[in-house]
């Protein structure tokens, strides 16, 4: 599907607009928010920030993934 809106239960629509700063980060489950910090590009600081947790929780959800 080209224009898939949800991947695995996850809701990219909020995810996208949580990142860009159109939707507060408590909108969204906190599985979103390490699928966000792991496919989304972006400092750890500034995903972080976007998301409502610290930069070394960034960190640590990339470094799970690889």
């Amino acid at each position: 599907m080209p224009y898939a809106t949800w991947d695995r239960g996850v809701d990219l629509v909020a995810v996208e607009r949580v990142l860009r700063g159109s939707l507060p980060h408590t909108v969204l489950e906190d599985d979103w928010k390490r699928y966000a910090a792991r496919h989304y590009s972006g400092s750890a600081e500034s995903v972080g920030a976007a998301l409502g947790v610290a930069d070394r929780t960034v960190t640590r959800w990339r470094e799970e993934t690889e």
